[in-house]
Order: structure tokens, then sequence, then C-alpha cells
């Protein structure tokens, strides 16, 4: 089994939460095995409207103080391992749909043979990889990790990890926006230097979705 963790906040004018309503069904219909999917919300002033929409099994709503996307995911990842320790956790945000079918057991084999993360959308360009090979899970990407590789290797577009991700890197940055959210966990994983990633595909069943960005937006505590 594996959970989703979906990360969303809206500003009060609804537009996120049209984008976190449909990707949230996405996922929902459309990976295999059926996952359990955490909504963490960063501190949106409307989140009970979106609770009342998404309510339902297999669903859980998490929110608290508006600090941050790196606030949000390590709400979820707690609240996670209260609740299982060594499940993996699928992460995505609200403004990537899935297109079709989703099925997430070749990942799932990687992260049992000693992966940390496998992603599962389109990975960065410029990444350095090693095309591998394995008899009962097929081909992949051993994406590099050392330096002086360069690129996103770790990035927030859609991916599975395993336990062992958040225990070597340890929490996402709070109180910054997404992007330096992202940078500041990706130069970790450079720093680490032992944290293995892999990519079963190039692109995926996946649409970036909406024109109206929260990223950049300037976080208050």
């Amino acid at each position: 089994m594996v959970t989703v963790i979906m990360t969303t906040w809206d500003d009060g004018t609804g537009l996120r939460y049209e984008y976190a309503v449909a990707c949230h069904e996405s996922l929902r219909i459309g990976i295999t095995p059926n996952p359990h999917i955490i909504v963490t919300d960063d501190g949106s002033h409307n989140f009970n409207n979106l609770a009342m929409t998404l309510k339902g099994s297999r669903t859980s709503l998490l929110t608290g103080p508006h600090n941050g996307i790196g606030s949000s995911l390590n709400r979820a990842i707690n609240h996670l391992s209260v609740l299982d320790p060594h499940e993996p956790w699928m992460y995505t945000t609200d403004d990537w749909l899935l297109t079709d079918n989703l099925d997430l057991t070749r990942a799932i084999q990687l992260l049992d043979i000693g992966y940390d993360m496998v992603r599962v959308g389109p990975p960065h360009p410029n990444l350095e990889c090693t095309i591998q090979f394995q008899a009962g899970i097929g081909w992949w990407l051993d994406i590099h990790t050392y330096l002086p590789a360069t690129g996103f290797a770790f990035a927030t577009r859609p991916f599975i990890a395993a336990p062992s991700l958040y225990r070597k890197i340890g929490a996402f940055k709070e109180g910054v926006d997404s992007y330096e959210c992202e940078r500041d966990y990706s130069d970790r994983v450079w720093d680490h230097g032992g944290i293995k990633i892999a990519a079963v595909t190039l692109h995926g069943p996946w649409e970036h979705i909406g024109e109206y960005a929260v990223g950049n937006r300037p976080v208050t505590v």
C-alpha cells in the first residue's frame, strides 16, 4: 500500500482549490494500488470549503498555520509516520493532473531493492543517469546524485519515496516559498551523496494544469 500526499494552498480566490479538487479525483481513480490520500493545506482561510468537497473514504485532510509548502509536507509525513512508519509515500502538488492510470508496482519494487526515491512523473533535464535492468522489474534510469552531477535529481514533481528519504535528509524547510523549499532539499540531497534516486518514466500520464501559480508568493506566519 502507498499513501499519496498532495499539498495545496488557496489565497482566497478559490482557483487553486479548483485545481486541487480535479487532481484529487484523478489520483483517487487513477493510481494502482488504490491509495490512501492525505491532502495537506497551508493554512488557507477557506480550507473548510475544500474539506467539505473532498471528505470521504481513504482521504485525510490536514491544515495548520500558513508557513510554506515545507510545513505542509512535514505535517503530512509526521501524520503518516504515526499511522505507519514503514509505509512509502508519494508526493504531488495540487496542479499535477493524472490523465491515465498510474501503476506504482515497479516504483515500489525499486524502493524494495534499496532506492530512497523514484520519480514517477517528468524528470528535470540535464540529469546524468545510468540505464538499469533487472528481471522482474524491467528498465529504469538510475539518477546520479553524487557531485559533480548537475540538475534537480530531487524535485517536487511527482515521486514516490521510502521512509529512508526523510530519515536521511530530514524535514523540509519551512517559512519559505515552494521554489526555495525545493532548492533547499535538492541541495541537501546532493550534499548527502548517498541518496539513491530512480526514474521509471520520461513523461508519464501527467498534465501540469492551471496558470495561477503560488510558488513565489511570500509566506506570512
